[in-house]
């Protein structure tokens, strides 16, 4: 009995514990479940931080060492100028520095301006770098300008004009179609056949085409002249063109050859008349203009003429433009040098009628040289050889090329 009592009690304590466990368990999940439903009816919010404000930092000052964009360019091209001055410098060419720069500021402020090597070029064949030169022939300055290419190109200022250049230049131009006269006849008395006559035909052709040539050039030199100098310009071009119809009925005659040498020498003697009186009259008025310069410079400075074109040329040039004569300005020289070279250039394509740049550049060099009248003879076969235009026209791009081979050579350096 006892027995069954002690079962019986175990039991009841069993289902008991039964019974609490299923009822905790059905409450749990009844509260999952509550609790889930409220959650997921609330709408959910992004959790807010709160921190304390943080000043913006200074701005960040530029490093010395990286350069902005204009710094760059512009230690690149001062890289490059004094290259090119070191390269001039080492030709024998006086203040490069100087030199390099009044260029390269004509060549930046003119669009059309040919390149800065070029220009260069041109001015060292020309004087060197020395600015205040007076060549025999009445050229000035940087670019050996003469008054009448200064009228080309229509800079104003004063200018040295004497009627000693006035005279010389008149013979100058004006003695042109008399030597063509004297190298015709002068063929045809050293052999005269057919084949010479048919050149000797050819040749008074170009002479003829030829004969005004320069002459209009003249007409730029009227306002420093009296009305005389233009009437004597027409008077002997008429002379001129008397002669060459002269030759031209000699020429087609046969077995005159006294008569052709007759004419020959009186051509002849014409020529070298009109040459001495250029080369004197040019002399004279080289001395005088060397003369007002220095004596100008030695009142100005107070130091002898000599001292002053070695220690201050530049500032001299620009002294003597105002006072003296334009050319003398080496600012002024460079612009004129970019025009009057881009019209030099123009004239060349015409006359090297080849796309050639090579050839065109040559055909520039001799112009500026030589002169139209010149080198549009020598083409035609009228001048044998001009020695000092044909160096010239190899030296300038040969002088050109070494530049721009300097230019090179920085071009590396300038991409670091």
């Amino acid at each position: 009995m006892s027995g069954n009592r002690r079962a019986l009690h175990f039991l009841i304590a069993i289902i008991i514990s039964v019974s609490a466990a299923a009822l905790i368990v059905t409450c749990t999940t009844s509260s999952v479940r509550t609790h889930t439903s409220v959650v997921a009816k609330q709408p959910i919010v992004a959790p807010t931080q709160t921190c304390a404000a943080i000043d913006p930092p200074p701005p960040a000052e530029p490093s010395r060492n990286v350069p902005t964009l204009a710094e760059a360019a512009q230690r690149n091209i001062d890289r490059r100028l004094k290259a090119l001055a070191g390269e001039l410098g080492m030709m024998w060419t006086r203040n490069p520095v100087e030199l390099v720069h009044v260029v390269d500021d004509a060549a930046k402020s003119d669009p059309r301006s040919p390149s800065v090597t070029l220009l260069l070029a041109i001015a060292h064949a020309e004087t060197n770098g020395a600015i205040l030169d007076v060549s025999e022939a009445g050229a000035v300055g940087l670019a050996q300008a003469t008054p009448v290419a200064i009228r080309q190109e229509d800079l104003s200022g004063k200018m040295f004009v004497t009627s000693d250049y006035l005279t010389g230049s008149r013979a100058y131009i004006m003695k042109k179609p008399l030597g063509d006269a004297d190298t015709i006849a002068s063929m045809l008395l050293k052999k005269d056949d057919a084949k010479r006559r048919a050149r000797a035909k050819r040749l008074l052709d170009s002479a003829f085409a030829l004969r005004r040539e320069g002459v209009d050039e003249l007409a730029l030199l009227e306002p420093f002249a009296s009305s005389k100098f233009a009437a004597s310009v027409d008077n002997a071009d008429a002379h001129n063109l008397a002669r060459l119809r002269e030759l031209k009925k000699l020429v087609a005659q046969r077995d005159n050859k006294r008569a052709l040498k007759r004419y020959r020498d009186e051509v002849r003697g014409e020529y070298r008349s009109l040459k001495q009186t250029q080369l004197s009259a040019w002399k004279r008025y080289q001395d005088d203009l060397i003369i007002a310069r220095d004596r100008a410079l030695e009142e100005h400075f107070g130091r002898s003429a000599a001292l002053v074109k070695k220690e201050q040329p530049y500032e001299a040039g620009e002294y003597l433009a105002s006072t003296l004569d334009l050319r003398f300005s080496a600012r002024q020289m460079a612009a004129f040098l970019v025009r009057h070279l881009e019209r030099k250039s123009e004239e060349a394509r015409r006359l090297a009628d080849s796309d050639d740049v090579d050839r065109i550049e040559e055909m520039t060099a001799a112009l500026y040289n030589g002169g139209s009248h010149n080198v549009k003879r020598m083409l035609a076969g009228l001048i044998a050889s001009l020695p000092e235009t044909q160096h010239y026209m190899r030296k300038v791009p040969a002088t050109r090329r070494r530049l721009d081979a300097t230019i090179a050579r920085v071009e590396p350096l300038a991409a670091r």
